[in-house]
Order: structure tokens, then sequence, then C-alpha cells
């Protein structure tokens, strides 16, 4: 079996509204349905879990509904951390080891069908996979935020997107040594957790248009993005 995770906890505190910004309309749909629908569509994804907060979960299930998510069959509350709302909705899945899990985030609402595949793909090779674009900047490290420490040049650095892939087994693993380190520092992505167990993590490349809405002014960014977004799905499906 071939399980999406979709995060859905997020409080949005930069984005300063009322309401969680991975529940805020998106050219007429709530932000989480995007991520809800290209799980729906992918032919590798058998079965939906969404985590979100308890307060939401009937708002999940009408928007479900609504929107014929047919594979949509789990709900999970999710955590104070990212962590945690990936933990929690792992214990939630009747899933056997070597199932997959693929992690979605419902502030990035434009994943795409073909980096859904390409994760897919991947997993013949890996048991685990994350998926990136190039970097087009330098990165400056810095231990405090006023001096330099380094700066990291662009040739060998990638940004990490959305989605991740692993084996059910691996991820599971892998965040129950995190939990049970006492001495844990903080880590938000899965691919540090597995590869701090010793598991090789592969890496596939993204587009841009997966943009993590982060601030109030990325909102206006996806809505801008949206038609070139659709028109890119499209032709994925006329070749098909």
């Amino acid at each position: 079996m071939n399980y999406a995770i979709i995060l859905a906890g997020g409080r949005g505190g930069r984005f300063h509204g009322n309401v969680p910004k991975q529940f805020v309309e998106l050219t007429s749909s709530p932000m989480l349905v995007y991520s809800m629908k290209t799980a729906q569509v992918n032919k590798n994804v058998d079965s939906i879990c969404v985590v979100a907060p308890g307060q939401y979960h009937d708002e999940v299930r009408k928007w479900a509904e609504e929107h014929k998510i047919t594979k949509f069959e789990f709900l999970a509350e999710s955590g104070n951390e990212r962590y945690q709302s990936v933990y929690n909705g792992l214990m939630t899945l009747p899933a056997k080891p070597r199932d997959t899990v693929i992690i979605m985030t419902a502030v990035c609402p434009f994943v795409s069908q073909v980096t859904m595949d390409k994760l897919y793909d991947a997993l013949k090779e890996w048991d685990a996979c994350i998926t990136v674009i190039k970097a087009t900047d330098a990165i400056t490290f810095s231990n405090d935020g006023k001096n330099v420490n380094r700066t990291l040049q662009k040739k060998k650095l990638f940004i990490q997107q959305g989605p991740q892939i692993f084996r059910y087994n691996i991820l599971k693993q892998a965040h129950k040594a995190y939990l049970a380190d006492e001495e844990r520092i903080e880590v938000n992505e899965d691919s540090e957790l597995v590869l701090n167990i010793g598991v090789e993590c592969g890496m596939v490349l993204g587009d841009r248009y997966c943009v993590k809405v982060t601030f109030p002014e990325d909102l206006a960014i996806v809505q801008a993005l949206y038609p070139l977004f659709v028109k890119q799905e499209e032709r994925y499906y006329d070749n098909c």
C-alpha cells in the first residue's frame, strides 16, 4: 500500500490571520484541498491521511466529500511540532513495513504529478527520497545571526521542497529513535531523522511551482502561479 500523509497542523503565526494558512481559500478552495486533490489523482497513491487540529476535523471531512476525495480514509490529530504530527499520522495508518508513505504539506499546494511520479520511481533504488531544487544563490551560515561563519557556494547546494517519500518501517524507526533520545536537538525534516539512523536518502528535482506559503505575500504569489501550474498539469495528462 502507498499512503499519503498530508500535514495540515501549523498554527500559521507568521501568516498573521485568524484562520490557519492551510485552511485559507486559494482560488475558491481551502489550500489543504489542493494537496488532497494531488494525492487523489496520482496513480500511485492508494490511501490518504490528513493530520490536522481536532477542531477542524469536521471541516476536513466535509471538504473531502465536497471535492470527491475518495482516497481519504484516515484523520489524525496534529502535534505542536512537525515531527509530532508526522508521528501521529504514522501511528494512525495500518501500514506494513514495506508499504510507502509520502509526506505532503497543505501549505505547498502546487505539487506536480511529475514530481510525485519521480518520487515513487526513486523507491526502486532508495528507501527514502526527498524533492529538491537547485540553489540559485550562495547561502551564508551564521551561528549567532550576526557574524558570518561560512559562505556556501551554490554549485553543490540544493533547496529542499516537498513531498518526501519513505518506506513505512524506515520512517517509523527514525521517529522512534528521535523520540527516545532524551538529549535530542530540534529537527524538523524527516530526511534528517532517517539519515541519523544510517539510512541513505536520495533526491529528485522538483519545480518552482511548489512554493511554500509562509507569509501573506506568498498567497499572492501562488495565486498568480495558479493558471500556469494548471497548464503544466494539463500537459502532463495530455502526454499520459
